[in-house]
């Protein structure tokens, strides 16, 4: 066999090696999900206090996702507040974003538990609702929390 024929038999050889192996790694992690069940379990035991400097909010870090599965993208939460008008407290008022508290310690082996916000943008004799979503790193939702509600009288 000629040096170029063998050049070509061993290139010949290594593309089909590539081929073989890009079809048998096709990079399949898994079975398919709905995009329902790939959101985290909604947060149930929101809590609200005064206190002397605002409005405490706390809540416990939800560990899976409504299907079961471990929580692994979770990248924070969003508060969301609506107040209620002295006048015509049944009358609706949609709710607004308040803020958004950040999960910094996804690639930590020891993970929060318990989160808290304290709002400071406050009236005073107002009632404040407040709910909670978690967020994932795609910027997708969860269900609303629990709802919390509060007067705010300093």
């Amino acid at each position: 066999m000629r040096k170029r024929d063998r050049r070509l038999v061993s290139g010949i050889g290594v593309l089909l090696g590539i081929a073989i192996l890009s079809l048998s790694a096709c990079g399949k992690k898994g079975d398919p999900r709905a995009p329902e069940l790939a959101v985290p379990e909604t947060i149930k035991d929101l809590k609200v206090q005064a206190e002397g400097r605002g409005i405490a909010l706390t809540w416990s870090r939800p560990a899976r996702y409504v299907d079961g599965k471990d929580l692994r993208d979770l990248a924070g939460f969003v508060i969301f507040r609506k107040e209620l008008s002295k006048t015509c407290p049944e009358c609706p008022v949609p709710y607004r974003e308040r803020t958004t508290v950040n999960v910094e310690d996804q690639e930590k082996f020891i993970k929060k538990r318990q989160f808290r916000f304290v709002d400071q943008e406050l009236k005073p004799q107002t009632i404040y609702r407040y709910r909670v979503f978690s967020r994932l790193m795609d910027d997708s939702l969860s269900d609303p929390s629990n709802e919390v509600e509060v007067a705010w009288r300093p």
